[in-house]
């Protein structure tokens, strides 16, 4: 009886022993409380690549409650919650009816370092060393979506040429004021410093000039264009740098997006190139070229208008290359 009684107990104690060591359940997320105020203790990082999802650490939030007491380090909701796109400019961070709204910044994977103009390799003989190459246009040109990095940047990088690039987001062809192609070309000419030749003269088709702007006509003239309208203002270029310069002339396209406006303006380019015999790079029309996958579209374009770093380098430059070694 004696030795059935001492089982028993060992195995009573055995129990309460086991039931000591198990792990507690684990308590249910604490429902937010109603706050005054939320106090940012600490920032997370704000600087993002598009795809990654907003990251918490390190940031610290502390609540001032209704009854006056301070709660720290409360768990707030973040919104929004999904991948975060170029799109999302701002973050809220929100607990209790209260609301912390962080800026932030995403940026394409296409505008990483590896793709920078001081990471593209320089060719070790180029025909195009040496030569001078002047770039008019707006910000395409400029590379207003690729850290001001565009294909002139590349270009002079890559080949051991120089490129001046005049370029101002936001302007048109049409001389509309003291901002458009047409006027600021006439100020370059006037400066002391001024190229005094060139290899070529490279002018974008403008797409602001698809907004509010009169398109014009193409005439039979040569000598009086009305530069207030996008073909006379091309047309003026034109005469104005075989004036000036007389050297090999090219006009470029933005690679395609659905424009009918744009459309037309690029059917008016080739009516121009074929009266002046000029060249034109025409990225717009081109099927093969503008045949991309949408992995490489993601990684080439801001947007449907300006390229990435990545896309001026990988996807615009070998077209500008392969025209100006023709030249």
């Amino acid at each position: 009886m004696k030795h059935f009684l001492s089982i028993a107990l060992l195995f009573a104690l055995s129990l309460f022993a086991l039931a000591g060591c198990a792990p507690k359940e684990t308590d249910e997320e604490e429902a937010e409380q109603p706050a005054k105020e939320l106090v940012m203790i600490s920032e997370p990082r704000l600087k993002y690549e598009e795809g990654e999802l907003f990251d918490t650490d390190g940031m610290r939030v502390d609540a001032t409650l209704e009854d006056g007491s301070i709660k720290e380090n409360v768990k707030c909701r973040i919104e929004p919650s999904r991948a975060l796109t170029i799109s999302d400019h701002f973050v809220a961070v929100r607990y209790g009816g209260q609301q912390i709204t962080l800026q932030i910044t995403v940026n394409k994977i296409g505008n990483r370092e590896e793709y920078s103009v001081k990471n593209t390799p320089a060719l070790s003989d180029s025909p195009l060393k040496g030569k001078t190459y002047f770039f008019l246009g707006s910000s395409v040109t400029f590379g207003s979506a690729s850290k001001e990095e565009s294909m002139a940047d590349f270009l002079a990088k890559r080949n051991g040429c120089t490129c001046i690039k005049e370029a101002v987001s936001g302007t048109t062809l049409a001389d509309q004021n003291a901002r458009s192609y047409v006027s600021r070309l006439n100020a370059y000419l006037q400066k002391a410093d001024r190229a005094a030749t060139l290899d070529a003269f490279i002018c974008q088709l403008s797409t602001n000039d698809t907004r509010n702007t009169e398109l014009g006509v193409v005439t039979e003239d040569r000598n009086s264009f009305d530069k207030n309208t996008t073909f006379g203002a091309i047309e003026t270029i034109i005469a104005t740098v075989k004036n000036v310069w007389n050297c090999p002339i090219v006009f470029y396209t933005n690679s395609y997006y659905k424009n009918e406006r744009y459309a037309e303006m690029v059917e008016g380019l080739e009516r121009i190139r074929e009266k002046w015999d000029i060249s034109v790079l025409d990225l717009y029309s081109d099927e093969a070229f503008n045949d991309i996958t949408p992995e490489e579209r993601t990684l080439y374009m801001h947007d449907e208008i300006h390229p990435t770093r990545a896309g001026y380098r990988e996807w615009w430059l070998p077209k500008f290359e392969e025209l100006l070694k023709s030249l």
